[in-house]
């Protein structure tokens, strides 16, 4: 069985591909006329007439010049693709341009582009033409449904011969790796812990202020080096760090709850996606808002757990929204990951947690109280759709109680786009009589 196969796959392809490239192949489509060969033969040979000479040119003739056309294009055709843009938002276009050269003596009558892209939604085969020793171009655009990482290719071309005895296939195994960000809205006014407000009023900033403290503390995991107090460690035989003048609350650590359990609905009315873009709008807020603070990120995505320390500027914002991109529901509870996480949120910080709203919260709340007595002041989204906004009402109860602020977002919320930018398209028109042109049009996304 296994002879036959190896047999089958020569004849069919290994024959007609001999010296091309193994990611160029030749495959024959319709055989069976080559069985009549032998009869052919046998008929001269038996009864010598110029009809089976006749039938002999033909047949030959008409599957060596097949062969001879789809080598001839698959060794002298190539596809490029290249996509526009390098940053892509959830909702945004995707654009890809495509050229297929034909440096063949030959014409492509047709070409078939079969891709293998991962991307939802994206579909940009097409089969197209082009003349010899010339090239056919054109670009596909497709909305980026949701956020992720997805996978561009790898593509292949097929070709074919006037008959449709041959295909011939040209396989890339180049691929490009596309991440798509969440979107960025605008907020409704968070309110934030007391003592987190920027002014004139003395800050207490571990390890990121300017003017030192009187005050040392212990080293503590995640601390910087560049900080320690070499004269107190000497002293005491410990590492010992200088604290620095700042606002208790100063940097935010926003702490994104992905447990699979507590999350309702799908897709972009669910609570899970509105959350992850709550936490990318909040680190957006955050780092390049009215207010700049350094953000850090601390969730669990799948079986991963993920803590970006707090920095400024743009670049994490970019890391925080790469981290988001891919992430997924997890088995983490908040709880457990308030509770694992201590030493790495440190001390004087705010605590941004957003989480759905579900009827057993009692464990992450005792978490953070714990946390206050760490001295990390906390705020809280609770994030709910229109249908289980009850369920937040003792949660709400119990955080006032404790002084904690929190916030309760629906799912219907219309919250609008933060982040805008305008471009410029070609759009093809139609003209009454059935004729077409081409204008550039100027808008708005986001």
């Amino acid at each position: 069985m296994r002879a036959w196969r190896r047999l089958h796959r020569y004849y069919t392809v290994g024959l007609w591909s001999r010296g091309l490239e193994p990611a160029r192949t030749v495959r024959l489509q319709v055989g069976w006329p080559l069985l009549l060969l032998p009869f052919i033969l046998f008929g001269q040979l038996v009864t010598p007439h110029p009809v089976w000479l006749t039938l002999l040119i033909c047949l030959v003739g008409l599957y060596l010049g097949a062969l001879l056309w789809v080598r001839a294009l698959v060794q002298g055709v190539s596809l490029t693709r290249q996509r526009q843009g390098s940053v892509l938002v959830a909702g945004d276009l995707l654009r890809e341009d495509f050229e297929l050269r034909n440096r063949a003596r030959v014409q492509v009558l047709w070409a078939a582009f079969v891709d293998h892209s991962d991307l939802p939604g994206y579909a940009p085969g097409c089969v197209v033409a082009a003349p010899m020793d010339g090239a056919y171009r054109w670009w596909t655009e497709t909305v980026c449904q949701q956020r992720g990482a997805f996978r561009l290719g790898p593509y292949e071309v097929e070709l074919g011969d006037p008959f449709g005895l041959f295909l011939a296939e040209i396989r890339y195994a180049r691929t490009e790796s596309v991440l798509i960000y969440p979107r960025v809205v605008q907020l409704p006014t968070v309110e934030l812990p007391r003592g987190s407000e920027g002014g004139a009023t003395p800050r207490r900033r571990p390890l990121l202020g300017v003017l030192p403290a009187a005050s040392v503390r212990a080293y503590v995991l995640g601390d910087s080096i560049r900080h320690i107090h070499w004269a107190s460690t000497a002293r005491r035989g410990e590492f010992m760090v200088k604290e620095m003048e700042q606002e208790p609350s100063g940097d935010v650590w926003i702490v994104l709850d992905l447990q699979r359990s507590v999350h309702q609905g799908s897709g972009a009315t669910g609570t899970l996606e509105h959350s992850i873009i709550l936490a990318a709008s909040m680190a957006a807020e955050m780092v390049s808002g009215r207010t700049r603070r350094a953000a850090g990120l601390l969730t669990a995505s799948g079986e991963t757990v993920i803590a970006l320390p707090p920095q400024p500027g743009q670049a994490q914002l970019w890391a925080i929204m790469a981290a988001l991109a891919p992430a997924q529901a997890t088995v983490w509870s908040l709880a457990a990951l308030l509770r694992r996480n201590r030493a790495t949120l440190g001390r004087r910080h705010t605590l941004i947690i957003i989480t759905a709203a579900s009827a057993n919260q009692d464990d992450w709340v005792a978490e953070v109280v714990q946390a206050g007595a760490q001295e990390l002041a906390s705020t809280v989204l609770l994030v709910t759709q229109p249908e289980s906004e009850a369920q937040c009402a003792p949660t709400v109860d119990v955080l006032h109680r404790l002084g904690v602020p929190v916030q309760v977002l629906r799912t219907d919320d219309v919250l609008p786009t933060a982040l805008t930018y305008r471009r410029r398209r070609r759009v093809i028109r139609t003209t009454p009589t059935g004729g077409a042109f081409t204008v550039e049009v100027e808008e708005e996304v986001g």
